[in-house]
């Protein structure tokens, strides 16, 4: 759902502050479409499984959300330890620039480790920190693989209130995630900005020029995504907002399809969508528009012929929806 792909930033942009880690200027990564079959052709067969890779996407679900869900393993000992370590090679100028340490998970394998730093207490713009995970195992359930970089690109107001803006790039090259004997891999790079300086409202933007994700049973490329989620927490539960578009592409589709919020998505603390429509185009202008009827229930509706004239209407509930096999 919308809040846990929301929790789950949030946790990476603590996780970047806290480990004073960050970044600089990361490659663009350039994803292949995994289908390269174009504008897939929306059909009465094919709409439902459509819909459903797209609503994982836009409410943190599917493959790409289970990515954005996974614990990320703790660097054993934090980056003091890195740096208390470094201290015994370099002079102390040298331990604020650059430190580089291996070091093992708490069950089994390794975690490489290179920070480019500043200060080791403050996160600051313009710092580097990058992970290369082999067969890590940190005792909670998950092995990672790959490599990971965490960029600082925006920074600004204060931590201490919870009042600030903070930018990241993070770049996954090879990463994978095995959890319960399924792994999900992911390559390329995606950009979060977090804004808290106005509360009660906060408003996270997560985009990406081309990010591929693969499960053991489905894959993804989405490219040229924008989702931007906004939280006004004067309301009780938090009410929650999502405007998003994108490109996805899969073997599930048979091509790819674009997508826009034709409607704001609104849901109320952890539920699904109230509120909201996304518009769906495949090929020659067919469309699906995918309604929120209420927190439980969802419609689509279906234009196989792009003439504006509906040719089927389905509902079902959210996690039937989210639930549809490829």
């Amino acid at each position: 759902m919308i809040r846990k792909q929301r929790n789950t930033i949030i946790a990476a942009c603590m996780f970047a502050a806290l480990a004073s880690c960050g970044g600089g200027d990361t490659a663009d990564t350039t994803v292949p479409n995994p289908t390269g079959d174009g504008l897939a052709a929306i059909s009465l067969e094919n709409s439902t499984p459509i819909a459903g890779a797209v609503a994982g996407v836009a409410l943190g679900d599917g493959v790409f959300g289970t990515l954005l869900d996974v614990d990320l393993p703790a660097i054993p000992g934090g980056v003091g330890t890195i740096l208390t370590g470094a201290t015994k090679y370099a002079n102390p100028s040298q331990v604020f620039e650059t430190v580089s340490g291996s070091l093992d998970c708490a069950m089994s394998g390794t975690v490489d480790i290179d920070v480019t730093i500043a200060d080791p207490f403050l996160p600051t713009e313009g710092d580097i920190y990058a992970l290369q995970f082999t067969a890590c195992d940190e005792g909670t359930g998950t092995v990672t693989n790959g490599g990971m970089i965490i960029a600082i690109t925006g920074l600004g107001g204060d931590f201490g209130t919870e009042q600030f803006l903070l930018g990241l790039s993070l770049e996954l090259s090879a990463f994978q995630v095995t959890e319960a004997g399924e792994t999900t891999g992911a390559s390329g790079t995606i950009a979060v900005e977090f804004d808290s300086t106005m509360p009660p409202l906060t408003t996270i933007t997560v985009s990406t020029s081309a990010l591929a994700t693969s499960g053991d049973s489905s894959a993804e490329a989405v490219t040229n995504l924008t989702v931007t989620i906004s939280e006004d927490e004067s309301m009780f539960p938090t009410a929650v907002s999502v405007d998003t578009s994108f490109t996805i592409s899969s073997p599930t589709i048979g091509g790819e399809v674009m997508v826009s919020t034709s409607l704001t998505l609104q849901s109320s603390g952890d539920e699904y969508p109230y509120v909201g429509e996304l518009r769906i185009t495949g090929a020659e202008n067919s469309i699906i528009v995918l309604i929120a009827l209420d927190a439980n229930r969802v419609r689509l509706e279906i234009d196989i012929g792009g003439d504006g004239t509906i040719d089927d209407s389905v509902e079902m509930t959210w996690d039937e929806l989210l639930a549809t096999p490829g």
